[in-house]
């Protein structure tokens, strides 16, 4: 089996968390670390061994050395880094949220397909030993007429929010795109509930 190379995107808590569980690929490598300032890049690249630094996204779209990205950036750039990355034949993990609406998880799921790319978003739930119980006793249960899950976790920038301080990702003019606008489809319906 071959290695998958990786750009990383973000140096956040969340990155290191990623870090810990890819740790235990060994088709997984880090290859590319891009960040908006070469200082914070180079230090987070010497933590794991990143041999590449960007702080410019388009020249780690284009590394040939780089298979796959994973995107851990604030919230709102999730579609448009997804979109350049997946334009350039490279496969995207995105951590949650996703994207800002509908309208952007439908042009990522577009530009995925259109390119023959894997697309996912970071959700471990569905990695989870019951969930993973579930899919291989469905049979069991017979026909399914309706199906509702939920998972939530206390946002760690919630507190903030409550003081009044608005962080980028409760920022609503950060999304591209009213979820008003957004047309009617399969994703869009699902998004909604």
């Amino acid at each position: 089996m071959n290695t998958v190379n990786f750009g990383i995107i973000g140096s956040n808590f969340i990155v290191d968390t990623f870090f810990k569980g890819a740790s235990h690929v060994s088709r997984f490598k880090a290859v590319a670390m891009y960040s908006r300032t070469r200082e914070r890049g180079e230090e987070f690249a010497a933590k794991y061994g990143i041999p590449r630094v960007y702080t410019d996204l388009e020249a780690m779209a284009s590394d040939p050395q780089v298979d796959a990205v994973y995107i851990a950036s604030p919230n709102a750039l999730h579609c448009q880094q997804a979109l350049l990355f997946l334009n350039r034949g490279k496969h995207v993990l995105c951590e949650k949220a996703f994207a800002s609406n509908a309208r952007e998880v439908e042009s990522m799921i577009t530009a995925a397909r259109s390119n023959r790319l894997m697309l996912m978003e970071a959700v471990r739930t569905t990695q989870h030993p019951n969930y993973l119980q579930v899919k291989h006793n469905l049979h069991k249960l017979g026909k399914i007429r309706r199906y509702f899950a939920q998972y939530c976790q206390y946002s760690s920038r919630y507190d903030k929010y409550k003081e009044g301080i608005v962080l980028n990702a409760f920022k609503r003019e950060l999304s591209k795109a009213s979820m008003a606008k957004a047309p009617s489809s399969p994703v869009t319906r699902i998004w909604r509930r």
